[in-house]
């Protein structure tokens, strides 16, 4: 379901730059202009389209992870805005994965050591897509203590296609890896979250549902897991969407697994739930952190002609949060905004992507209960009218700065913005 998404909103942006004001003057929910001098990069990787799904920061140095053409990229770039010439010769990796003629990377993320993993997807022998995962070492070589050779393959028995969407790093070194089975032979189409933990050396762990895999199964049509959190205590939330049983709308799905891979039943009593947060229409989960009280919170796309955002909030338990949003957990959000991350930054909500579905980006800022912060930008939001273009990811750096990673016209983009 994802993947067509993504060629939907990616089609037709473009660029456009405007006069900026002295970085002297920057604060909160500003371009940070000692970022490549304007706040903003543009990349072309490759003689056709560049797309950068993901940013992961190590220290205050952003690297990207994306698709260029039908290969998966990799950009990495200094704490200023350049690339990163230690990284692959020239900041700059790409490769078809499995050599079958298309591969992609939706995800990143920096292990404390500064070795980066990315997940994502390549096409097999067969045509079907495999997760994949790749590690690399600080100067953009495979890192061989990884399945030999810096990459993992991997497939569910059954199931046609998988796909990797996020992954998330447990104290003692293994990866979690989490995404979409999807079979489109079926009448009608069908889905699963699955879920995979690796151990540091890139085998599966076996101690995690008997094989290292956990497929979930919502209901008879198209499903899948678009993010993970973990728990203190190892709990792996996910959250995504499921199409409903008569197969007219997306809803928001969210399910917990016990550190062992079984399905947490103390969660929304058989460890999965599901919610229509827009009647009649479309809704899911694209964003997802966990509070400190263990309250999940969920960014949510919305489609009901136009595109729109909300925020929920969940107790741990799975049921809908009454003291948030209007008394059934549910904040719609004003401005236009076409959610595509979330994150929680000193108990209030960060989220960002485009505007309205069509080529404006968007950062917003909102306090506790959903509200824009006005200590945030004008009225809460960045004013990115500099950029056309899409917000796919955003992390933080060391100094609490945002960076966030998309696309304009058919070339990468990275930014950085003051918080």
């Amino acid at each position: 379901m994802r993947r067509s998404f993504r060629a939907l909103i990616t089609t037709g942006l473009c660029l456009a730059i405007a006069a900026t004001a002295s970085a002297a003057f920057a604060g909160p929910g500003d371009l940070d202009k000692t970022f490549s001098g304007d706040g903003f990069k543009v990349v072309n990787t490759t003689a056709g389209s560049d797309t950068f799904y993901g940013v992961a920061v190590h220290g205050n140095a952003p690297t990207t992870c994306g698709r260029g053409s039908n290969e998966a990229t990799l950009t990495a770039f200094t704490a200023g805005g350049g690339f990163n010439t230690n990284f692959s010769g020239d900041g700059m990796w790409r490769q078809d994965i499995l050599g079958h003629g298309y591969s992609y990377f939706e995800a990143c993320r920096f292990l404390k050591d500064g070795r980066l993993v990315a997940v994502g997807a390549a096409a097999g022998a067969n045509g079907n897509d495999r997760m994949i995962v790749v590690v690399r070492r600080p100067n953009g070589k495979p890192d061989t203590s990884f399945s030999g050779d810096g990459l993992a393959v991997f497939r569910f028995a059954g199931i046609a296609d998988s796909d990797a969407y996020d992954l998330a790093f447990q104290p003692d070194g293994k990866i979690v890896v989490v995404g979409e089975g999807y079979d489109g032979s079926t009448t009608p189409a069908k889905g699963f979250f699955e879920v995979a933990r690796l151990r540091a050396n890139g085998a599966l762990d076996k101690t995690f549902s008997n094989d290292g895999l956990a497929k979930i199964n919502f209901g008879q049509n198209d499903e899948g897991a678009w993010k993970v959190q973990l728990l203190h205590d190892g709990t792996i939330v996910l959250a995504g969407w499921i199409k409903n049983n008569a197969g007219t709308e997306y809803n928001t799905a969210v399910a917990e697994l016990k550190p062992n891979g079984a399905l947490d039943r103390s969660f929304s009593s058989d460890g999965m739930a599901t919610y229509n947060f827009l009647q009649a229409n479309d809704d899911y989960a694209l964003g997802m952190d966990i509070g400190s009280g263990g309250a999940i919170v969920l960014g949510l796309h919305r489609y009901d002609g136009s595109y729109r955002t909300a925020i929920a909030e969940l107790k741990p338990g799975g049921k809908p949060d009454g003291s948030f949003g209007g008394g059934d957990g549910l904040k719609p959000v004003s401005g236009g905004l076409d959610l595509q991350d979330l994150m929680l930054v000193g108990g209030k909500i960060v989220i960002a992507g485009g505007a309205n579905g069509s080529s404006g980006l968007s950062i917003m800022r909102l306090r506790a209960n959903g509200e824009p912060d006005g200590t945030f930008g004008t009225h809460g939001a960045v004013d990115l009218s500099a950029i056309t273009g899409y917000l796919f990811d955003i992390a933080l750096d060391a100094k609490g700065r945002i960076d966030g990673a998309g696309d304009s016209v058919s070339d990468g983009l990275v930014l950085r913005v003051h918080a």
